[in-house]
């Protein structure tokens, strides 16, 4: 096949898959500006003729989901900190000091198999525990339980950053008389915060899109986030389009915004350690 052919079939086939993977989110964005009196039309239009943003006042101000908005902010970074915290506790042992194989691969495993384990297999288990200890609506349980989901994905990112750090730097500076917490903090933490950062994006991503553990655990707006506001749209006599539409709008701009800002060091801990030498 010529080469003019190849680059022909490529591109039209990104584009298709870009128009494809595309298309929801601008129609997302374009239902969240329309008027009612257009959302219902009888014909469906692909801009909106007059722009509104009633919708997003409607859902932060006049149904008060600012205050979940808040809500998923806090749980979400108090989980992927507390997350990355644990997790770096766990694999810089893993990863700098000698440990027997067999206990560092059932450490990995174990970490490993609870990030398969469904979530609907035990969110009955945990809203019994949550319930039991007093935590039942309220943030610190969501915070917990989102640490608990989301720790595999942490410990097994940071292994793979701390694996490719050679161990002969953090070895000097030992040998030039520094302590092993200042040779933590002042030479390997620097060199591991590209992964630190690429983990924490990604892993603050899943708490911020998480649906079920909400919705269980919490029922007032006193801890609820915002996924479980914008389900709070589906009534039992209407579905209220446009401002689910501009929830949808609200609940991607953040995670979006971090990874475009942010992207550079998110592509270099993803593909860290997919080179290596032989």
């Amino acid at each position: 096949m010529p080469r003019i052919v190849r680059r022909i079939l490529t591109t039209a086939v990104l584009v298709v898959a870009v128009l494809v993977f595309a298309f929801p989110l601008y129609y997302l964005v374009v239902t969240s500006l329309k008027t009612k009196a257009e959302l219902y039309s009888a014909v469906p239009t692909l801009f909106p003729q007059n722009p509104t943003i009633a919708p997003y006042v409607s859902v932060l101000v006049t149904r008060g989901m600012s205050g979940l908005l808040l809500n998923s902010v806090i749980a979400g970074l108090s989980a992927t900190v507390l997350a990355l915290a644990v997790a770096f506790a766990i694999t810089y042992p893993l990863t700098r000091l000698p440990i027997g194989r067999g206990l560092r691969s059932f450490v990995l495993n174990w970490a490993l198999s609870l990030r398969f384990l469904p979530p609907i297999a035990v969110v009955i288990p945990y809203f019994t525990i949550v319930r039991s200890v007093g935590l039942y609506n309220q943030l610190p349980a969501l915070i917990l339980v989102y640490t608990i989901f989301n720790l595999p994905l942490a410990i097994w990112m940071l292994k793979g950053f701390l694996e490719e750090i050679p161990l002969e730097i953090e070895e000097a500076a030992l040998v030039d008389g520094a302590t092993r917490w200042r040779a933590f903090r002042t030479v390997l933490l620097p060199l591991a915060s590209t992964g630190l950062l690429a983990a924490g994006i990604i892993v603050f991503a899943f708490d911020w899109a998480e649906f079920l553990f909400a919705f269980i655990l919490t029922a007032t707006p006193q801890a609820m986030t915002f996924p479980v506001g914008v389900q709070g749209l589906v009534t039992q006599f209407e579905i209220i389009w446009n401002d689910m539409a501009a929830g949808g709008t609200i609940a991607i701009v953040i995670p979006l915004l971090l990874m475009l800002l942010a992207r550079r060091y998110v592509m270099t801990g993803l593909t860290f350690g997919v080179i290596r030498e032989k």
